[in-house]
């Protein structure tokens, strides 16, 4: 997860910058225009991105909103990516993929090499043979990417069954994810863990599991995550926390008095709120190895 870590130290920011782009929810003086679906999402997305680059860490692409949108989609999920790397922003490719060992290594190549994120999220209900994989291609491209792995999550249901077995399957996880990293440069596993930030005692437990693992940490703002329920996730060096924001950032627009600045203005000064709530709650990004 070199180049996350290395992005969040370089912008002080822990704040990623999640685009998942539902068309039903798209700016007027883009969805006025008549434009086509694919060619909306693609106006929109891009002009997020461009607003919101200077205030994060990295851009989290959700691949199923994308794939909705049939062929074009996929060019456009493409396009992104690239079009973040030339902003200097590492890429999370929100895909929650997870099968046998050679299908999860088609996954692998297809975003991490095909389409060339810098890291995805993986499900492992079916075990490391599901995971493995991915770490196996991040380390064959030598990027600074990664996997990282469904712990904790923030969805409502989440805990049925994530917390009903003894020991707790989020506690089985956590071992699998220590087990099958491998340290970089930064100090951190190429094997990150999704933990949200909704209940903090819980990802706090996760960290005594995962002391020196980066978290990906969703549930941020719309589903009413805040930065006190993230600072329960920093390690011992108060850091390893990358915090994503979605609808916060996207639907910024459509906030009392926000349209008149229009949803570039509106994206980034979400992003820009988000970075100094974080920051002055302790969490501001990663810092060097040992420091």
């Amino acid at each position: 997860m070199d180049a996350l870590v290395f992005s969040a130290r370089r912008k002080g920011s822990a704040t990623v910058v999640g685009l998942d782009p539902d068309p039903r929810h798209l700016p007027p003086e883009i969805r006025e225009r008549g434009l086509a679906e694919a060619e909306a999402v693609r106006e929109f997305c891009l002009g997020v991105l461009e607003a919101t680059a200077p205030e994060a860490a990295a851009v989290k692409l959700q691949a199923a909103y994308f794939e909705r949108l049939g062929p074009e989609g996929a060019a456009l999920y493409a396009e992104l990516l690239g079009a973040a790397r030339d902003l200097d922003l590492p890429t999370i490719a929100d895909v929650k993929r997870g099968d046998i060992g050679p299908v999860a290594a088609a996954y692998a190549e297809a975003h991490l090499s095909v389409y060339g994120a810098t890291s995805v999220t993986v499900n492992p209900y079916m075990g490391a043979d599901a995971v493995a994989p991915f770490l196996d291609e991040a380390r064959r491209l030598r990027n600074g990417g990664g996997a990282f792995v469904l712990v904790a999550t923030s969805n409502p249901s989440a805990p049925l069954l994530q917390d009903a077995s003894e020991p707790p399957l989020y506690e089985t996880v956590a071992r699998l994810v220590a087990g099958l990293g491998r340290p970089g440069e930064s100090g951190y596993a190429d094997a990150g863990a999704v933990v949200g930030a909704t209940r903090p005692e819980l990802g706090r437990k996760v960290r005594g599991l995962l002391p020196e693992t980066l978290f990906l940490t969703p549930g941020y703002g719309a589903q009413r995550g805040d930065a006190m329920g993230v600072r329960a996730l920093l390690d011992a060096k108060g850091a390893g926390v990358l915090v994503n924001s979605s609808r916060g950032i996207l639907r910024a627009f459509e906030q009392a008095g926000a349209a008149r600045a229009g949803y570039k203005d509106a994206a980034r000064d979400a992003a820009r709120r988000m970075r100094a709530e974080l920051a002055a709650a302790g969490v501001r990004g990663a810092p060097s190895r040992g420091g």
